[in-house]
């Protein structure tokens, strides 16, 4: 029963939402502009605290806690995630600076995330600066700064992972292929998932529709899509604007 409204807002963000995620469950976070979602993921992640309601993990109030401790069971990639102008090693070893010298872990972490080649192919491997703002800097694709984010989310090691959009600036495919690995990359986490595009998040264990800050549904892709609802018409407006007109004749 989470309400959370901006200072600056006459109307709230959030209002009245309840609904429960099993450990090592992948749920995927869908809903137009302005529904909630971002709010909803710094909630969950205990960066904000609710006006009104509770998050709960296993059933204990994370406003009770020590945000520290809340904060260190939880790894977020947001739209904007960090680009830092430091080495490939410390981009990904800044996900648990307590770990920062396991080099081992960071090449391990690069490995799950299927950035290893590309690093090890840069001028100095981990070693290598990143960023064009430093003579010898090297810059990387927006899809490789993704998947360092991605390492440095693993390398965190933390059982709660929130993918807020991270994807957002990639294409389709791209979108698509990468979200096909998280599954194998946070095999046994709980994740939470954000993205606009319908057709990378049909495979997550469940969907929570967003409208106005409410719950609107929830269900697998298949139930729905059954449901004829919200999430369906959103689903077939935007499967649409893939379909091809009919060749003539």
């Amino acid at each position: 029963d989470v309400t959370f409204r901006y200072p600056s807002r006459d109307t709230d963000a959030l209002s009245g939402v309840s609904f429960r995620i099993r450990a090592g469950e992948v749920v995927a976070i869908v809903g137009e502009n302005g529904s909630g979602k971002t709010t909803l993921a710094k909630l969950l992640a205990g960066l904000y605290r609710p006006d009104e309601g509770a998050v709960l993990w296993d059933g204990i109030d994370i406003a009770t806690c020590d945000p520290a401790i809340v904060r260190d069971q939880v790894a977020v990639i947001f739209q904007d995630f960090a680009r830092f102008h430091l080495s490939v090693h410390d981009n990904i070893a800044l996900g648990r600076p307590t770990a920062r010298d396991d080099r081992s872990r960071v090449e391990r972490a690069a490995r799950q995330a299927q950035i290893i080649d590309e690093v090890q192919a840069l001028p100095d491997g981990f070693d290598t600066r990143l960023g064009p703002q430093f003579f010898g800097g090297t810059d990387l694709s927006v899809g490789q700064w993704q998947r360092v984010a991605l390492a440095r989310a693993y390398f965190r090691d933390a059982p709660i992972v929130i993918l807020d959009e991270p994807t957002a600036s990639l294409d389709p495919t791209a979108e698509a292929a990468l979200f096909d690995d998280l599954r194998r990359l946070f095999d046994g986490r709980t994740v939470m998932m954000i993205s606009h595009r319908f057709s990378t998040v049909r495979a997550a264990d469940r969907i929570l529709v967003l409208d106005h800050g409410r719950v609107a549904e929830s269900g697998t892709h298949a139930e729905l899509v059954g449901l004829q609802g919200r999430y369906a018409s959103m689903y077939a407006s935007q499967a649409a604007a893939f379909v091809a007109d009919p060749p003539n004749g």
